[in-house]
């Protein structure tokens, strides 16, 4: 029972900075415009492959994670990363780091000292996501205004 009340006044407080940043913050502009988007065909396939592809690549719920916690540009140990990212255990930040090294968007640099040192910092591909990143913060936060 307390932990309810707790639980619905955690989620008010939310509710009230969200309204807070929404009124502060202008609308997010989405990173196309309607005339970007591909003309509608009878085929529904179209750009499937394409999406499977990109799902494959940023797959699962850490992969963003990790990429916005390396949005800055700078290099980053482990242990920052993973005190960027709640919840991220440390099977699946090392997981989410060797992919996202593998597919390019992330690199790994190793130093031969005792003990041996290791950053990572967002390659210019990987930079490429952070206004989509972004662009879903935004569509989320404005999900949540609109649904007071």
């Amino acid at each position: 029972m307390k932990k309810e009340k707790e639980k619905e006044k955690k989620k008010k407080r939310e509710k009230q900075s969200v309204n807070s940043r929404a009124s502060e913050e202008p609308a997010a502009e989405p990173p196309f415009s309607e005339s970007s988007l591909p003309e509608h065909t009878d085929d529904l396939s179209g750009g499937m492959n394409d999406l499977r592809q990109a799902l494959e690549e940023l797959g699962g719920k850490w992969r963003l994670q990790v990429l916005w916690s390396l949005r800055s540009g700078g290099e980053l140990r482990y242990g920052t990363i993973k005190s960027a990212i709640p919840g991220i255990t440390d099977m699946m930040l090392s997981q989410s780091l060797r992919d996202l090294c593998q597919s390019g968007l992330v690199e790994r640099q190793q130093y031969q000292e005792i003990p041996p040192r290791v950053e990572y910092r967002i390659r210019p591909e990987g930079i490429t996501l952070i206004p989509v990143i972004q662009w879903l913060i935004d569509w989320q936060k404005n999900r949540m205004t609109t649904e007071l």
